[in-house]
């Protein structure tokens, strides 16, 4: 965390009528006059020292728990703050300012919900957590702060205001969605056409009635005093790489439909899960822009929680504007698939473009599925059957489960 301390003072105690009072107490030397002089300048003393003071040795620390959520949890928000020096704050108050998208848990009617104000006073050397709820109601990326302090002198004469300008984990929220017609299509993509590549040999195995003669490992054999069949990797892998398309339409630089985007991002996520928990690589690629680093993410391809953490939060954090044509995009990433990986693209509406550039992924030996929102023209849907590429299109039932 990186903290910049903006500080402003304001207010001013009437120093003149200070000056005043020594001056008369020089002129006049009567007892009264010069004890209120004194006192005047001591009440100087203590307001220029306490003001001057007041946010000295102050620390604050904002962390939120857990940075990952689902949509419409409640995460928290601590903010620490500790006083390190010796004197006391009669008052200090904090406002914590939220960013579009997160507000309080129950804002009251007619109150601001941009932030959250508390304040205590503390004494010297002490050390306050204050925990506060935050609510997130739609998938997104968003950080939270900046922290603002405001104390002042003993005698409230000046107000010191510092504005803590941090960089605070973003809460993550994923859409938790069953897309229950979809569970086929994920788990059957890619258990057909798994061949063994007998240039990649991985082992021996007991011998087993129907095995072919010509596989038999004849020195394990002998070694093992058994008939032993050799193993090889498959030439066809496991892998799925999710390739999700933000553009709603051929023109993606001109307009953004974040509704469509809702429902691709909703069931995206579910076919990730769903390969992931039947033990496939999972990888993402996707033409959309990061909320936060206004760059296009992608997830190298990988198995296990890492892997399916790294891709539902690039789903958690996508907006609804696309960097380039999917067709574009996609064909690019043609280098970096593994030979026979299964693509599933999940896209708002299919396109000619898209559609040719999913049947050039097909020709280079994957097998290609395509999830649409929209309903998909009968000529691409039919042009599509004859080259080998299946396709789903979400019912209504799904989308409106998805909202």
């Amino acid at each position: 965390m990186e903290t910049h301390p903006l500080d402003l003072r304001t207010g001013h105690f009437p120093w003149q009528i200070v000056l005043l009072f020594l001056g008369a107490a020089a002129i006049s030397r009567a007892p009264a006059v010069i004890v209120l002089a004194v006192g005047a300048l001591i009440t100087w003393l203590v307001v220029e020292i306490t003001g001057r003071l007041a946010l000295a040795a102050v620390d604050a620390r904002v962390t939120l728990t857990p940075d990952r959520i689902i949509a419409g949890e409640l995460p928290i928000a601590t903010v620490e703050i500790v006083n390190r020096k010796p004197l006391p704050l009669p008052w200090l108050d904090a406002r914590l300012f939220l960013a579009e998208g997160v507000e309080p848990p129950k804002p009251a009617p007619g109150s601001p919900r941009g932030w959250i104000n508390f304040g205590f006073p503390m004494r010297g050397r002490e050390r306050v957590v204050v925990r506060l709820p935050v609510r997130v109601p739609a998938r997104g990326a968003y950080a939270i702060g900046p922290l603002r302090l405001r104390a002042g002198d003993w005698l409230g004469f000046t107000q010191s205001e510092r504005t803590e300008i941090t960089a605070y984990p973003a809460p993550l929220a994923v859409r938790d969605r069953a897309l229950a017609s979809l569970r086929p299509l994920a788990e059957t993509a890619t258990r057909r056409g798994l061949v063994p590549d007998p240039l990649r040999f991985r082992g021996v195995r007991p011998h087993r009635r129907g095995d072919a003669r010509k596989e038999i490992h004849w020195k394990a054999s002998a070694r093992l005093r058994e008939l032993q069949t050799k193993l090889y990797e498959p030439a066809t892998s496991l892998d799925s790489i999710f390739l999700v398309n933000v553009a709603s339409y051929e023109q993606y630089w001109i307009q953004a439909d974040p509704e469509a985007t809702e429902l691709v991002v909703s069931a995206a996520a579910e076919l990730i899960r769903l390969a992931a928990a039947a033990g496939r690589q999972v990888g993402l690629v996707t033409n959309g822009i990061d909320n936060l680093t206004h760059e296009r993410p992608r997830s190298a391809l990988g198995r296990g929680p890492r892997s399916l953490t790294r891709s539902l939060e690039i789903l958690a954090r996508l907006g609804p504007y696309a960097v380039g044509a999917p067709e574009t995009v996609f064909l690019r990433e043609r280098g970096r698939l593994p030979w026979g990986a299964t693509i599933i693209i999940v896209t708002p509406r299919l396109g000619p473009g898209l559609a040719n550039a999913a049947v050039a992924l097909r020709r280079a030996h994957h097998r290609v599925l395509i999830v649409s929102v929209g309903e998909i023209p009968a000529a691409l849907a039919g042009h599509l059957v004859v080259q080998g590429v299946s396709h789903d299109v979400l019912t209504p039932r799904e989308r409106s489960a998805a909202v």
